[in-house]
């Protein structure tokens, strides 16, 4: 099966609330922590699951702060 990450910056506070609701849809995706202090995380998902992600990460940004950004953490163009 094919996968595929994105990466995301959060407040620090809010990753085990992100991780909680992220494994709650057990196997949509699996989250890493890249940078605990930066707040950067890495979200793993099956390529065919995109538009579910998409959404989860939309309902999950109208309650907190998540910007998509690139592995290094820099600011992520959306086209």
């Amino acid at each position: 099966m094919e996968t595929a990450n994105r990466y995301y910056q959060l407040a620090n506070r809010d990753i085990v609330y992100m991780k909680y609701i992220l494994e709650a849809h057990e196997g949509l995706t699996m989250m890493s922590t890249i940078d605990g202090k930066r707040g950067i995380v890495r979200v793993n998902y099956p390529v065919c699951f995109a538009q579910e992600v998409d959404s989860m990460m939309a309902a999950l940004g109208r309650e907190i702060q998540v910007t998509e950004v690139t592995e290094a953490g820099e600011p992520c163009s959306k086209q």
